[in-house]
């Protein structure tokens, strides 16, 4: 916190002398008193004052810094090595000035002048002191924001975004990018110091292709045609409308960085740009001059690394048909009359490699190339082997261990210069197997992208070549001396009269962005097999205009469109919920379809037991009445006195959707299904439960059948039951479908969603005097009726107050009912039999 201003709380000037300071001192000193009424704090800050203004070291540091106390760092400094180390104190407004002059910050003491110097460079901050000719604009001469252009153009361009390819888990995998083209607005000003582009024309090389991006949505591009749209204030080089090479530093873009050239309007540095001279303008399109990095590239490996090359010599080089350098290579090499071996490996092609010692015979010698490419592949070699001939290929191979064979059968020497172009994680290893041994000056050059995949070579192969591997970046290489710059053009000029002479072809392929597909365009330069350049190019900004206000429109139409179909699905919504509910409600009541609409009794599958007179109806309901008939006749000779009666309810008409609703699903055996509440019903749920309480209606009607026929009441009849029949019988009896029985005996009891069923219990259901008896008993390997869906039941039986509820549980039990369940059944029966 900053200290007070002395002179100003004592009333004086800062030039006052010290009997002025003294008389204005007595006359607030006493006005301040506390005793008087005066605010103690400010009494002590005034006695300070006094303190420091009458003392002259502490005036003079006051003076000088704005505090009258030393800092713990300039206690240290003066009593460190005897105060060699000593400084004068910085004056309080030094921030805001830009330059600090040396004689006012060190005091020479013992010190010489180059000492004291270099202890000044030690001990300053270099944050502060280091000044850029931009801090000097931002701070020292003006505000840099004053100066911002403002951009003319409004609305958003189109921008080439890449993503890297990803697997199913989110992953990055190599190989191509996904690419898409969308619409981006542009920031509002460009800075004094920067360029506004309007892009004619940028090639899709591979390093746009394979770009090593390590986030989705990054505008690709590396290099690229266009002319000035607007410049900074400071840019004195570049006007409107002139001509330029965007070719920034590779230190200062990267793969996984790009400056994004691939968009209508790129906003870089003036050092990104080339201008280009008319004459290379007059003579080649955009979408030939965007190829001048990679010309350029090619012409100048050749002169670089190829000096001592002479007419007639081989040069060997991978992968000539993929790139513009490749062509370029080949048409150059033509024309210095060398001898171009060209390596042509197309996908699906036989992959046979050279493999083992170098120069051993049996590194390609034994390879089995038997194995034959398709007519398709080898259509495509034919082809593209013709065009590399033409271009000034002397031999084309598809791999090395052809070319070794080629080189033995007609006793060639090997080439001293192999160019890289291709770069993948094998290519150099083929290639020096192909090459003179290092002794002899031999070299790869490795100059393209490539799938940006790293290079392995094994070190005894590497070894006992002895040769050179170097690389080569057209980038890197232009900017590194200002020469360069000047010498690209010069190349580019020269290559344009070869144009005009026919002597060199520029075979490219354009797609306009926002009317082509940008896949498809990406697609074909990572096509080993399409040996034609692609160049994107770019609508003007009068296009761009129409197509925003045509992608506003339709925008703004899709928006109230989607906000149509959200009302009207909500309202259908609101519709469905309140259908829903009604129908819910309506459920198990007297007014429900299934009360007013009644389809019959259930057909019965088995009669036995007492029926004569009996003193008790036992009634079975299962699922499967063939299956299971074995273990019901057992059920029906254990029933003494009682009658005893099956009824097929599955063969019932309305019984066909509940019947046909699978246990296995995975839904039912997480128990996810049996969980649902009314919020989360479906349709076909809606009719299961309609069903349930239309099958419980016919259960009722055919069990007041039988005790019409025995003269027996509701209290004597025992339900017995297995899976989904077992759930009916329990909706239907604790929904009061019937009256109250005196037992129920339910092995692995299906039961649609007991929460609702808790629910239409507590508003339906007439308690009564007598407690009904509820057995369960449940398989332990059962996977249908799983545990949370058991314990959710057991909550809701236990919930009515007038069923006393048992579980048990079958250890080795499934999803069935056999006779060993039929046994377990026997041994309950005399505890549900009324007496």
């Amino acid at each position: 916190m900053s200290e007070a201003d002395y002179y100003q709380l004592i009333g004086v000037g800062r030039d006052a002398t010290l009997h002025e300071i003294r008389s204005k001192f007595r006359a607030k000193v006493l006005a301040e008193h506390p005793d008087k009424g005066g605010d103690p704090k400010k009494f002590q800050l005034l006695n300070k004052a006094y303190n420091v203004l009458t003392d002259q070291d502490k005036r003079r540091r006051y003076d000088a810094t704005g505090r009258a106390e030393k800092s713990a760092e300039e206690e240290f400094v003066e009593g460190f090595a005897g105060g060699r180390h000593h400084f004068e104190p910085r004056s309080k407004d030094a921030d805001e000035k830009a330059l600090v002059s040396l004689k006012d910050r060190i005091i020479t003491g013992n010190q010489t002048h180059e000492e004291g110097f270099a202890e000044w460079l030690r001990q300053r901050d270099q944050q502060a002191m280091v000044l850029t000719d931009k801090d000097f604009m931002k701070t020292h001469l003006f505000n840099a924001s004053e100066l911002a252009t403002k951009i003319n153009h409004p609305g958003p361009v189109q921008h080439v975004l890449g993503s890297p390819k990803t697997d199913a888990y989110g992953q990055a995998m190599g190989g191509a990018v996904q690419v898409q083209v969308k619409p981006r607005p542009l920031k509002k000003t460009i800075d004094h110091d920067e360029v506004l582009v309007r892009m004619l024309a940028v090639p899709v090389d591979d390093s746009m292709v394979y770009a090593d991006l390590k986030k989705t949505g990054v505008c690709l591009g590396m290099t690229g045609v266009g002319r000035v749209e607007q410049a900074g204030t400071r840019v004195e080089d570049l006007k409107p409308e002139d001509a330029v090479l965007v070719l920034p530093k590779p230190t200062k873009f990267s793969s996984a960085h790009p400056i994004g050239t691939g968009r209508t309007l790129l906003t870089c540095s003036e050092d990104d740009l080339l201008r280009i001279p008319s004459e290379i303008l007059e003579q080649l399109t955009p979408e030939q001059i965007c190829l001048t990095p990679t010309i350029v590239c090619a012409y100048t490996v050749l002169e670089q690394f190829g000096s001592k090359l002479k007419p007639g010599d081989s040069v060997l080089i991978n992968a000539a048909h993929l790139s513009a350098s490749g062509s370029a290579l080949l048409q150059l090499c033509k024309l210095l009359k060398l001898k171009p071996l060209c390596m042509l490996s197309l996908p699906g092609s036989p992959k046979n490699l050279a493999k083992g010692e170098y120069g051993s015979k049996a590194a390609w010698a034994e390879v089995d190339n038997r194995a034959a490419a398709s007519a398709t592949v080898r259509a495509q070699y034919e082809r593209i082997s013709e065009l590399l001939v033409t271009m000034g290929a002397e031999e084309v191979f598809p791999d090395a261990v052809a070319l070794l064979r080629w080189r033995d059968r007609n006793q060639r020497m090997l080439p001293k210069l192999a160019l890289d172009g291709i770069a993948t994680r094998d290519s150099c290893e083929q290639l020096i197997h192909c090459l003179q041994s290092g002794d002899k000056d031999a070299q790869i050059v490795v100059y393209g992208h490539g799938i940006a995949q790293p290079l392995e070579i094994s070190p005894p192969l590497l070894a006992a070549w002895g040769g050179r591997i170097v690389g080569f970046n057209i980038s890197r290489w232009v900017h590194s001396l200002s020469a360069n710059a000047k010498k690209m053009m010069a190349v580019m000029e020269n290559v344009t009269k070869l144009v005009r002479a026919n002597k060199f072809v520029l075979d490219t392929v354009v797609y306009k962005v926002g009317e082509d597909a940008c896949s498809e365009a990406f697609s074909r330069a990572a096509d080993a097999g399409d040996n034609t350049q692609v160049v994107l190019v770019f609508p003007t900004l009068q296009e761009e205009l129409t197509l925003s206000a045509q992608e506003q429109r339709a925008e703004k139409e899709k928006q109230a469109k989607l906000k149509e179909e959200e009302a009207a699905k909500k309202k259908e919504d609101e519709e469905r919920d309140r259908l829903k509910a009604d129908w819910l409600n309506l459920l198990f009541t007297d007014q429900s379809v299934a009360a007013m609409s009644p389809e019959g009794p259930l057909p019965t599958a088995h009669e036995g037991g007492n029926l004569g007179s009996p003193n008790a109806l036992v009634v079975w309901l299962g699922d499967d009445s063939q299956n299971e008939a074995a273990a019901v006749r057992d059920v029906a000779s254990q029933v003494g006195s009682a009658a005893f009666v099956s009824l097929a309810w599955a063969q019932h008409p309305a019984a066909e959707g509940f019947a046909e609703f699978s246990l296995k699903q995975p839904e039912v055996v997480d128990g996810s299904f049996f969980l649902r509440d009314r919020q989360a019903f479906e349709n076909q749920d809606l009719d299961m439960l309609h069903d349930v309480e239309l099958l419980g209606r016919c259960l009722s009607e055919s069990i007041e059948t039988k005790l019409g026929e025995f003269g027996l009441g509701w209290d004597k009849v025992v339900i017995l039951g297995f899976g989904k029949g077992a759930g009916i019988a329990l909706y239907a009896s604790l929904l009061n479908i019937f009256p109250q029985v005196s037992a129920t005996v339910l092995f692995s009891p299906i039961v649609l969603f007991p929460s609702f069923l808790a629910e239409k219990m507590q508003a339906l259901r007439q308690t009564t005097t007598g407690q009904m008896k509820v057995f369960t008993v449940w398989g332990n390997r059962n996977r249908s009726t799983p545990g949370t869906y058991r314990q959710l039941l057991a909550q809701t039986l236990r919930k009515a107050k007038d069923v006393h509820f048992t579980p048990d549980t079958m250890p080795d039990g499934d999803h069935s009912f056999d006779l060993k369940s039929a046994g377990v059944l026997s041994s309950m029966l005399p505890l549900c039999l009324p007496r």
